[in-house]
């Protein structure tokens, strides 16, 4: 006798989201086709893993984030995010040392130029950071704070690698923290100042208000999305870095009430963020210009990544929609496509 399927019903994210969704970029589709075709040009990927990178759809990730983008600067963007995704698929099945090698080699082709490896992925990276730094857009201050995104980065996706071989799930406090840097999403924010063209100076940074409004943005693209993305997640076996599974584990409560809760920290931070905003100091109209720019850079890429994660098919499949419309998932079973 087979029992019921379990349900849960996610909070209206985009009801919560005070600011304009963005378009798509318009230079979405000419470049999606010429990114997807150099990272075929590598042959690095298996074609299962091939099958799941075109379900991610990276270049409607990267068309509703950077909707403002030229179209240099937003091909460049969509390299980027489908070499994110690259090691993101790679590292999934590795386990902690083979990961940690991965995401050593990735790290130290962008902050090394001397740096030479006989890798498939070094050959990738290598690339991408000679076609990235022949861009006008590719400053020193972003640059500087990419490579350091990008350590942060493969740091914690090796160290994710070693938690899920020992099958170990954090606690709450130093989940987040992890999350922020595993997610890929300060990496993605570095960005934003290369598709603006803008070079914000460390005190714009290293402002306490500024660093919270970063954070909070940071901390609604990783909640949101670890929601958006627990179904898929589970079926594949994948639990542990997910905040859904973190807050059931540690509080004792079911998906349903981990899904709540992730609903009201995602207005939380949205309160923080507006509140942060209206209390930026002033850095000179010249800078202030420059940081309004961030600032909606940002937003959009909250916004965008909550579009994409109902428009593509990476999370509810071919019931995007009707999860849009219903908010409604119903538990896959384990080890699904």
């Amino acid at each position: 006798m087979s029992s019921e399927p379990i349900q849960y019903t996610i909070p209206d994210l985009l009801s919560l989201f005070p600011f304009v969704f963005p378009k798509a970029n318009a230079h979405f589709e000419e470049c999606t086709v010429e990114s997807k075709a150099w990272v075929r040009s590598f042959n690095i990927l298996d074609e299962k893993r091939t099958a799941i990178s075109e379900k991610a759809q990276a270049g409607l990730l990267c068309a509703l984030t950077y909707s403002y983008a030229a179209h240099e600067e937003f091909r460049m963007t969509c390299d980027f995010l489908n070499l994110l995704f690259v090691l993101d698929h790679l590292s999934d099945d590795m386990n902690g040392k083979d990961a940690h090698n991965a995401c050593d080699v990735l790290y130290q082709v962008l902050a090394d130029p001397d740096f030479t490896h006989d890798s498939i992925l070094a050959k990738m990276t290598l690339d991408f950071r000679q076609n990235l730094l022949c861009h006008s857009s590719a400053k020193p201050q972003f640059y500087k704070r990419f490579v350091s995104s990008i350590k942060g980065y493969t740091q914690a996706v090796a160290h994710e690698a070693e938690l899920r071989e020992a099958g170990e799930v954090q606690d709450l406090i130093n989940f987040i923290p992890l999350r922020r840097e595993n997610s890929g999403v300060r990496c993605c924010f570095a960005f934003i100042e290369f598709n603006f063209g803008v070079d914000l100076p460390d005190v714009v940074f290293d402002d306490p208000v500024f660093q919270s409004l970063y954070f909070g943005a940071v901390d609604m693209v990783c909640w949101s999305n670890d929601l958006l993305s627990y179904n898929v997640e589970q079926a594949m076996g994948h639990t542990g870095n997910n905040l859904v599974t973190v807050l059931m584990q540690e509080r004792g409560v079911g998906i349903q009430e981990a899904a709540d809760c992730i609903g009201v920290v995602f207005n939380q931070l949205i309160v923080r963020f507006l509140k942060d905003k209206s209390r930026l100091p002033s850095w000179g109209a010249d800078i202030d210009r420059e940081v309004e720019l961030y600032l909606r850079g940002l937003t959009d890429w909250v916004g965008g990544s909550l579009v994409w994660s109902f428009q593509s098919c990476r999370y509810f499949g071919t019931a995007n929609t009707i999860t849009l419309l219903s908010r409604l998932v119903t538990l896959s079973p384990k080890d699904t496509e």
